[in-house]
This record gives C-alpha cells, structure tokens and sequence, in this order.
C-alpha cells in the first residue's frame, strides 16, 4: 500500500489538493491498517541526511529506530498510547484526528549516498524524532589501483 499511497498523494498534489487531508481520509477509512504512518520530512545538509518525524506524545523508550534494506531506508516504529485514562467515559466523538497504538513508517533514503552507519544519531524533543545520518567523506571513500598482469 505504501507505493500506491504515494503515488496517488503525489497525483493529489499535482491537483492542488491537501496531502494530509487525504492521508488522513485514507487511515480513517481503512479499518483493516494496524499502524498509522506519521508525517516526516527528510533533508540533506553538505554533513548528512536528516529525517524529521513527527510523533507527539510517544515516549522515547517506544520508539524504534532502524536502517534497513540495505542502508537505503529508515524505519521508525513504536506505539502512542491513549494516556487521558478516560476511555470508559467517553460516550461519543464529535472530531478524531490525533492516532493512537502502533506506528510504523519506512523511509526511503536519497539514492547515491554513502552513510556512514557507525555515526547515525537520533534525538527526540518537543515531538519531533530527528535522525542524523552523517555522510561518508568524500575524502573517505578509497580508490585503489588495480594493476593489470599481462
């Protein structure tokens, strides 16, 4: 679902529509999704990759963070639990829009990158996750001379 997804919200964009909107027209009205996707952004500075994810209210020991497919994706996953602690109580919904329970969300990485894996970082502040993911100098990157026997 993920590559449809965003094909179409790339045709959505391409309309003029709200992407979020229609993220969030989907996951409402697809009852059979276990997780919810939070939004992120990914940007790239001359020192690294960033990825910023949005996932308020989560705490930093639910979160999960892995690169994956072989080095070109970022997965972030965890849960975001109902904390009001009035779920008995509540006796109807008049709007709903903040998702609760697992997440899961890959992300791509930009292709013909080297990333230095040994140095990714990850902090979480005011709900935004924000990994780093230092790129390998080019400097670093060793070439070597291949004599040819003949």
């Amino acid at each position: 679902m993920s590559r449809y997804y965003q094909v179409f919200i790339r045709r959505v964009q391409d309309l003029g529509g709200s992407d979020e909107l229609v993220r969030r027209l989907l996951q409402a009205c697809s009852a059979n999704d276990r997780f919810w996707e939070p939004a992120a952004d990914v940007y790239e500075t001359r020192q690294a990759v960033k990825i910023k994810v949005e996932i308020a209210g989560v705490r930093p020991n639910e979160i999960q963070v892995e690169l994956g497919e072989g080095g070109r994706a970022i997965t972030v996953r965890g849960v975001r639990r109902d904390v009001d602690g009035d779920l008995e109580a509540r006796i109807a919904f008049h709007q709903m829009e903040v998702y609760v329970g697992p997440f899961h969300r890959d992300i791509p990485l930009p292709p013909g990158l080297t990333i230095d894996a040994s140095r990714i970082e990850a902090t979480y502040h005011d709900g935004f996750l924000l990994i780093t993911l230092p790129k390998v100098a080019e400097s670093a990157v060793e070439t070597h001379q291949i004599s040819i026997q003949g």
